[in-house]
């Protein structure tokens, strides 16, 4: 079935997307490989070889001029451009020459002596909690806190004050993409978003750390303002915790589950980490903007068109990876797009593939991993990400 305005695959039915949306994005990718909705005004792109080079592609540019959803009232709507334009405030929904200003800020975050501090308080943060817990704690009681404390380690924060930073970061982002637009959860996302800008204003108006003392700065001198500050916030602990959570829960299903995954510490620690990333892919979608009228397999996509690289199907695409449901450590070839690629790849990657080695490392050393009854994850999300509520013993909930 075609548009008949643009002779792309229209969009399949979308009665079970909420309830599965990687299975809705796998059964897409399979019959159009770029699709147009009508109902968002939106492309989708699908399968690996196009998201992959896309994803660099010049043509396309990340602030994305949003499209507001049918039906809400005035006063509505106000909150959803609220939310919507501060979100396109982070950095990986920004374009050059802000992009490139804000990324230099964010740079001494990501030095060799700061990642090497960050990973020392994961694993000291594992042997202090590690041992003698029970499985079904496992996660809750030495993983999350060990994730929490690299993280309070890289923005120098204090394990209640980062609660509230990502208690609010959470709420913003609950907001999801357009498609599933809530007008309760925008009102949430609203008043976080006021909360969240007095939590960052109050780091900036007494900075302490690499971050806040480079925020006030940029402040003082007008190269960002407020809300830009905030965004930096809000996309830092969002895009640091709950990703990496997602995929170490993952990375323990696939070890102490059926598929009975075997890991040399010394020499399959990387193949893990990738494939958790790649299985679990958190941020299923990196959304893009036409900057002029381009062609996409015989499709005109006019430019300002809003098009959707779906990050999740691509990271699923048999074409580039065998059987892609299985977690394997021996991948070769095509590499997983969980990050993104390009200059919006994710600033962090190579931190949150270091953090997981050190925090696997450190749960063997441990010796936790040892004995485990299956486990399993139990994942919160939508139709824009999934991510990672606990992990149980498996058939316990």
């Amino acid at each position: 079935m075609t548009d008949p305005t643009t002779g792309a695959g229209v969009m399949p039915a979308r009665t079970d997307r909420e309830v599965s949306p990687i299975k809705w994005f796998d059964e897409l990718r399979e019959s159009h490989g770029v699709a147009w909705d009508e109902s968002t005004s939106t492309w989708y792109v699908t399968r690996y070889d196009d998201v992959y080079e896309l994803l660099r592609d010049p043509r396309l540019g990340a602030q994305v001029e949003t499209y507001c959803p049918p039906g809400l009232t005035e006063e509505q709507e106000d909150t959803y451009w609220r939310v919507t334009e501060f979100i396109d405030r982070w950095p990986v929904f920004s374009d050059p020459p802000r992009h490139t200003g804000m990324r230099r800020l964010l740079l001494p975050l990501f030095t060799s002596d700061a990642v090497q501090q960050v990973v020392a308080a994961v694993a000291e943060s594992v042997a202090a909690t590690g041992s003698a817990v029970a499985p079904d704690r496992l996660f809750s009681a030495v993983v999350r806190p060990a994730l929490e404390a690299g993280l309070c380690r890289l923005l120098d924060e204090r394990p209640d004050a980062l609660a509230e930073l990502a208690d609010c970061a959470g709420r913003i982002l609950e907001v999801g993409p357009i498609e599933t637009y809530d007008t309760a959860i925008g009102l949430r996302a609203e008043k976080a978003l006021d909360e969240l800008t007095g939590l960052v204003a109050q780091r900036c108006r007494e900075p302490r750390g690499v971050l806040a003392t480079a925020l006030s700065r940029a402040l003082s001198d007008g190269s960002l303002d407020l809300l830009d500050a905030t965004a930096v916030y809000a996309q830092l602990v969002s895009g640091a915790l709950e990703p990496t959570a997602s995929a170490v829960a993952r990375l323990l299903e696939a070890v102490t589950g059926p598929e009975g995954v075997e890991i040399d510490f010394e020499a399959d620690c990387d193949g893990a980490v990738d494939e958790a990333l790649r299985l679990v892919t958190p941020f299923h979608l990196a959304t893009r903007r036409a900057l002029n009228d381009m062609t996409l397999h015989g499709h005109t996509v006019r430019a300002e068109s809003r098009v959707v690289l779906v990050l999740v199907a691509a990271n699923r695409d048999p074409r580039r990876f065998a059987e892609p449901d299985t977690f394997r450590t021996d991948r070769t070839g095509a590499r997983h797009v969980a990050f993104g690629r390009g200059r919006h790849a994710c600033l962090g990657a190579a931190l949150t593939r270091q953090v997981m080695t050190e925090l696997l490392l450190a749960l063997a050393a441990a010796g936790v991993l040892e004995g485990l009854p299956p486990l399993s994850a139990v994942w919160k999300g939508d139709f824009g990400g999934r991510f990672v509520d606990d992990v149980v013993v498996a058939g316990s909930s």
